[in-house]
């Protein structure tokens, strides 16, 4: 029997936040829940939490039921092969690393590995973010009604039943909020040559955001149609969709997306 339920190995911002998570809801007390930290400085600060800590990693893979991997894609090859040589029974092993495949995995650990690829986005850490899950064969349907049911506690979650539509997927959430962060730092910056004040236009346009996604989530209206909606025939806003149309708005988004795919393909290689 495993000492601990789950295990962060590779609990920086988005590991510990998934554990924090975890913990908020009541799925495991903090004391049920082993973080890895190279840094004897955030090792104390999780153990002040009441988290059990550890400075070895292998640690977090034979005393855990479910072992969250966090770690950077290109410190897999480096992890993998230590945790292979562990000799325990199997956990069900979560990685959250983009692009890094079933089989690169399941090379080092076995193909009886249960496995479940996450592809969380950033907002999860102030519970609105938007999660995909995809399963190995070795990973059984309870396995993954349960990291469901945790990711469910910080934002909404997305099944796939084939690997690669985590990759597919990754633009429109796991990577998007970088290009919507890049948006919005260009209306800020037009809105200070308009003289707007900084905070005034950022708060501004955030506010729009906010209200622009929830008419979107109502799906009562395409977003064809909610444009259409707001640009008046001769209008203000019509003159500037012209300037999007000309630019090739759409071009440059589906461009942006592909190469980002592509990117988390050649992660895998």
């Amino acid at each position: 029997m495993k000492t601990y339920r789950f295990g962060v190995l590779g609990a920086g911002s988005m590991g510990k936040t998934i554990a924090a998570g975890a913990v908020r809801a009541g799925l495991f007390r903090p004391d049920e829940v082993l973080l890895f930290n190279r840094s004897e400085e955030k090792r104390a600060a999780n153990r002040a939490e009441g988290y059990a800590v550890t400075g070895d990693f292998t640690e977090v893979y034979t005393a855990c039921d479910t072992v969250l991997l966090s770690v950077k894609p290109q410190n897999f090859a480096e992890v993998l092969p230590q945790l292979a040589a562990c000799k325990c029974d199997k956990p069900l092993v979560l990685s959250i690393a983009a692009g890094i495949s079933f089989a690169k995995i399941e090379a080092a650990l076995g193909a009886d590995t249960p496995i479940i690829r996450a592809m969380p986005n950033t907002p999860l850490m102030l519970g609105v973010g938007a999660t995909q899950l995809v399963r190995n064969a070795a990973a059984s349907e309870k396995q993954l009604a349960a990291v469901r049911s945790l990711f469910d506690e910080m934002g909404v979650t997305t099944v796939f039943d084939k690997e690669d539509m985590i990759n597919e997927a990754i633009p429109y959430a796991g990577s998007a909020p970088a290009y919507i962060y890049a948006y919005a730092d260009a209306m800020v910056q037009s809105a200070k040559k308009h003289g707007i004040d900084e905070q005034d236009a950022l708060q501004m346009f955030c506010q729009t955001m906010i209200g622009a996604a929830k008419m979107l989530m109502q799906g009562e209206k395409t977003p064809a149609e909610l444009i259409r909606a707001v640009c008046s025939p001769g209008g203000t806003t019509l003159a500037g969709m012209q300037v999007l149309e000309e630019r090739d708005l759409y071009g440059m988004v589906a461009e942006a997306c592909d190469k980002c795919t592509a990117r988390a393909y050649e992660l895998g290689k």
